[in-house]
């Protein structure tokens, strides 16, 4: 199967298709420039469309394929005729099939083609990828198994005029949020998408915002997110290996948040450390719960973890330090800064993280135990200085009925207190 004819020959068809449009002919309209427009519908070969390689869709997959096949970082960028590449992104659009509970190969196989997927004027797909990959797969199936003809062996295509790139981008930003059988990004690709044309096209975050129709903050937390998705990846020796992170964007956006909180950077540093080891899954203990709402807890208890972590973890360095006995003061001070700075270093060594989460998670279970315990007494002299109020309040105006029922049941839940006693 081809993944495109070659530049030439799309042109050609494309404009003998152009120039022999039919007054009657179909038609799908699409908001494009500003103003609704109806495209004409073409009928081609599945093998005539390129995929779009600056697909925002697979930028994240597209970075995690280059890292880990070692190839460079412009792979999908230099040559967007590239085979090669084509190839790879036919491999990624694979992945990508199912999504959101929608299955793809299994929708047309069971659905024909309902909508016109859109190319530009150099016959690259802007939008429909994922279907295109879909329908090229079921075509290759009935065609090795002689059926004939074989399913999808054309597909309806519109194609817009000469554009600019920002042009093909806001159709894409207005695109993604039509609910049909097109699915959401998911978030890393997004972040990525985001991230890639912030740096790579150097559109700022107010225009990439304009384009998407999201608010500039959401667009530059999103890639702030990433930077310390890629940190840990990194850590783990993972670079770019999203799917590995996919289910856990609360828990880095819990890690942003408790960063944030703290104001001295070796505890920062420390706070992340921790949090990275965490989130690893071979880590996580019973009783934790969701990683979004135990990773703050970290960030609240920073002083005593890093003095329990100072007690279970002792470094050479902070060993030395001790044995000085320096007296308090600046110079105390700038010691005591080296020495959380090897402590973070400590416990981020790989065969240290399972106990250091050990080590937070102790800390964390008795501070909510106290906090219990602490909260029993005052829900009780909450109720005493309740009944302290009714007391003053009695007259012969009160109304009786149904007291003695609610006296019998709080002396029923004091003999219960006392009997915990």
């Amino acid at each position: 199967m081809e993944l495109g004819w070659s530049y030439p020959r799309r042109r050609e068809i494309i404009d003998k298709l152009r120039a022999n449009v039919v007054v009657d002919q179909n038609r799908h309209p699409i908001n494009f420039q500003n103003e609704r427009t109806f495209f004409p519908i073409f009928k081609v070969s599945i093998d005539m469309p390129r995929y779009r390689l600056s697909n925002g869709r697979t930028q994240a997959a597209q970075e995690e394929y280059y890292t880990m096949h070692d190839l460079p970082e412009d792979f999908f960028e230099r040559d967007i005729e590239s085979e090669d590449a084509h190839i790879a992104q036919h491999d990624i659009l694979k992945t990508q099939l199912k999504h959101t509970g929608i299955d793809l190969l299994d929708y047309f196989t069971k659905n024909g083609q309902e909508e016109p997927l859109i190319l530009d004027n150099n016959g690259f797909v802007v939008n429909g990828n994922r279907r295109l990959r879909a329908m090229r797969e079921l075509h290759q199936i009935d065609s090795g198994n002689g059926i004939l003809p074989p399913k999808f062996s054309h597909i309806e295509v519109i194609v817009l005029p000469p554009c600019s790139e920002e042009d093909i981008l806001e159709l894409e930003g207005k695109l993604q949020i039509t609910e049909d059988i097109k699915a959401d990004y998911d978030w890393t690709s997004e972040g990525c998408m985001y991230r890639a044309l912030r740096d790579k096209k150097h559109f700022s975050t107010e225009k990439i915002a304009g384009i998407y129709d999201k608010k500039k903050e959401y667009i530059e937390d999103l890639i702030l997110l990433l930077t310390y998705v890629d940190e840990y990846l990194e850590s783990r020796n993972l670079p770019k290996q999203y799917h590995q992170i996919q289910d856990d964007k609360f828990a880095f956006e819990a890690i942003v948040k408790g960063r944030k909180k703290l104001d001295d950077e070796d505890k920062k540093d420390i706070f992340q450390t921790i949090s990275f080891s965490v989130l690893d899954p071979d880590h996580r203990l019973p009783g934790m719960g969701r990683l979004h709402g135990f990773i703050p807890k970290i960030a609240e208890n920073i002083d005593t973890i890093i003095e329990k972590a100072q007690l279970e973890f002792p470094s050479e360095e902070q060993i030395e330090l001790n044995d000085v006995g320096l007296d308090d003061g600046l110079l105390g001070d700038s010691y005591f800064e080296e020495d959380l700075i090897n402590l973070a270093q400590t416990l981020n060594k790989e065969e240290n993280r399972e106990n250091v989460v050990q080590v937070v998670k102790d800390v964390i279970d008795a501070e909510d135990d106290r906090r219990q315990r602490y909260t029993v007494i005052q829900k009780i002299q909450r109720a005493n200085t309740l009944l302290q109020d009714a007391i003053n309040m009695f007259d012969d105006d009160t109304e009786r009925e149904g007291i003695d029922l609610q006296l019998e049941s709080i002396e029923t839940h004091v003999a219960e207190l006392k009997g915990k006693l």
